[in-house]
């Protein structure tokens, strides 16, 4: 198997797609470290800076790994493949906590699409490609 099957790209874009929201994220936390501290209020309750810092310092972590997984998988290394299954089931789950907000069943959606185009028998054969040869 020389190409790579169109499930492959479809995870790869949306990994790349993934990275690209959380740098979203952390540029919204960014913009809300920098906001005076009587406009960080959440439930009626001020934030504290450190709040963003670390959030935003989060999503960077994300930022790079999701950037990372989907450059890997579109080369075919099997760890990317199953990594990914990994955060898909993950996000999955944490999609139930948010099907009362509207990116939630997004998110759920998105998670199962990504599981099945992982799983097909092609991705799965150009994961498996490059494998060391059992001894």
């Amino acid at each position: 198997m020389n190409s790579r099957p169109g499930a492959v790209t479809f995870v790869g874009i949306m990994m790349f797609i993934g990275a690209g929201a959380y740098l979203a994220g952390a540029i919204v936390n960014l913009f809300l470290w920098l906001r005076p501290d009587q406009v960080q209020t959440w439930y009626g309750q001020p934030i504290s800076d450190w709040y963003w810092v670390i959030n935003g310092g989060l999503n960077l972590v994300l930022v790079v790994g999701f950037a990372w997984i989907g450059r890997m998988a579109l080369a075919g290394d099997y760890a990317a493949g199953v990594t990914v299954n990994m955060l898909a089931v993950i996000n999955l789950v944490f999609a139930f906590f948010s099907l009362l907000h509207g990116y939630g069943w997004v998110a759920l959606a998105v998670s199962i699409i990504v599981l099945i185009a992982n799983n097909t028998a092609a991705a799965q054969a150009y994961y498996r490609r490059n494998l060391p040869a059992a001894a």
